[in-house]
This record gives structure tokens, sequence and C-alpha cells, in this order.
């Protein structure tokens, strides 16, 4: 039987030929499988966006829950732990709960943003068990000797109507006041009212002449500027509290002025201890100072004369 000679050089092209066309099968086969995965790759990322789910999945609900306010602010308003009653969509919006003001009152300067009043005449709270004495350290401490026999002040506690300060020819009737709801820069708070032409006595703060802390508050460069001198009391001085049965004598005890404006929250939630519910006795009288300025507040607390 014959051979067939194939020359050499058909046999090189047909190797060459055998080695490309395994080449195009490979590159086919591996754009398959890049292809694929791109497709699923792109499948998880649009499916969101479209509206496709991939598989089906449990309806998700948001849980809300408002932490409770810490003991050491008055007036706390904490919230339920929260149950399956309080889940809600994730489109609901969570009800803000304003509380009665925690920063000390203001009187606001001329070229001050003027704040959006959302409910006016807020409603009390149910008085609650007042926290521990303010901690905030007084610029002067000292115990003055009483001037004046406690003998008057046996009577009932009833809310103030005058204030007198003889020292510094402070002679003002007292009213009460409660505070707003506002709001300032898309941020609702509360805010006390500051009477006009007399002294203002927080509605939440204490009686004359029961346990507590009696808040009394004034304009110092506007409206009657009852409380113009109060930045002169010294310790020492004498306070009368009037109320419809009689007097109520006290001794200055210390005088401090903080800086409130501007500072942060915190810095002003520390002063507002001072007026604060308190376990002792005693009348805390708040004003705005310097004169040409509001920048700070000068805060006096009388004490019964013993």
């Amino acid at each position: 039987m014959q051979r067939t000679h194939i020359p050499h050089n058909q046999l090189i092209l047909e190797q060459i030929a055998l080695m490309f066309a395994s080449f195009v099968w490979t590159l086919v086969v591996l754009s398959g499988i890049v292809l694929f995965w791109a497709v699923q790759d792109m499948e998880s990322n649009w499916n969101p966006i479209l509206g496709i789910a991939s598989t089906p999945t449990a309806t998700r609900q948001l849980v809300v829950y408002v932490a409770p306010t810490p003991s050491s602010t008055p007036w706390a308003v904490p919230s339920p732990t929260p149950t399956a009653a309080d889940t809600v969509e994730p489109t609901a919006t969570p009800t803000l709960v304003v509380a009665p003001p925690s920063i000390l009152p203001d009187t606001p300067n001329q070229d001050d943003p003027t704040p959006v009043v959302i409910e006016q005449n807020a409603p009390l709270p149910t008085a609650t068990a007042p926290p521990p004495t303010a901690t905030a350290t007084p610029v002067t401490v000292v115990d003055a000797p009483p001037d004046k026999p406690p003998a008057e002040q046996s009577l009932a506690p009833e809310p103030p109507i005058r204030l007198v300060i003889p020292a510094v020819n402070i002679d003002s009737k007292v009213v009460p006041v409660g505070w707003d709801i506002v709001e300032q820069n898309g941020v609702q708070y509360s805010i006390w009212h500051v009477a006009d032409y007399a002294v203002g006595w927080h509605e939440t703060s204490a009686r004359v002449g029961e346990p507590g802390n009696t808040v009394l508050a004034g304009h110092h460069n506007i409206n009657g500027e009852v409380f113009r001198d109060l930045v002169n009391v010294e310790v020492g001085d004498t306070v009368e509290l009037y109320t419809t049965d009689g007097v109520f004598t006290y001794t200055v005890e210390l005088k401090t002025i903080v800086k409130e404006k501007g500072e942060p929250l915190e810095v002003r939630q520390k002063n507002a201890e001072w007026i604060a519910p308190t376990t002792d006795e005693r009348v805390t009288m708040v004003t705005c100072w310097p004169y040409t300025n509001n920048t700070h507040r000068v805060i006096v607390v009388a004490k019964p004369v013993k």
C-alpha cells in the first residue's frame, strides 16, 4: 500500500488552525461565563431600584422609641417601653413632645430672630417629686446673721404677690407666668414667659413658705426694668415676699453670674439647675445681664431667716 505524502508545510498549517480553533472556543466559553456573572450582578443591583424583589421577604416595620428624659431634668416625661403596638410604617413621623423649659428665662436682643409661637400658654404638668438640690458652684457663699425674727413665717403656702429688696430699692408686684412652645430654625423648644412691668413667678415652682425652690424672673433693660438693680444685691441683704396672708422674710446667701448666650445646650441646661426644684426652702431670682446686652444671667438665692 502506497503512503500519501503530506508536505511538511501543510502539517504546520493544520496544527496552527487546530490551535486557533481551540483558542477561539476557549474564548467563547470564558466570555459566556463572564456575561452570565455580569447579568446576575446587574439583576441584584437594579432589582431594588425597579421595585423587583428577587425572593419574597417579610414586610418590615420600624419601631419608634423615645428614651426617657434623665431624672435630673425637672418635669421629665418618660416614654413607655416599646411593644408590638408601637410599630409604625417607616414613613410615619414620631410626635415631638416638648417639656417645660429646662433653660433659664431669656430676654432676646433686638437683632435676635423672633421665634414662632406654636402653642401659647402650654398646659402645666402634674407636680412630681423634686430632684436633688442644684450643684452649680456659686460665686459667693456666706452665712449671714438674721436681721428679723421668723415669727411671721408660719403662714400657709401661697403664691407671691409682691417682692421687696430694700437694699437696692426693688419693690414690685409678682404675677404667675408659664411658658410657650416655639419654633426657631426648624427646632421646637419651650421658653418661659418674662412678665412685663412685674416680677414673674414660675407657676411650676414652689409657693412661698413651703419646701422647694420659689423661682422669680424679671426684665433688666426693657418693659419696666424691675430687676435692673438685681446685680447690685449683696450677700446678707433682706428679701421680703408677700402673699395674701402676710410677709415672708429671707436673707441673700449667694449671688452668681453665668454665661448663657451662645453657650452649648449642655451648659445652658447646667445653668438651669439653679431654677430646678429643691428639697430645701429657698427663693431664686433670675435676670439677664449686662444692661446693654443679654449674654449672661444674674442669679440670686435667698433662704428663710433663721
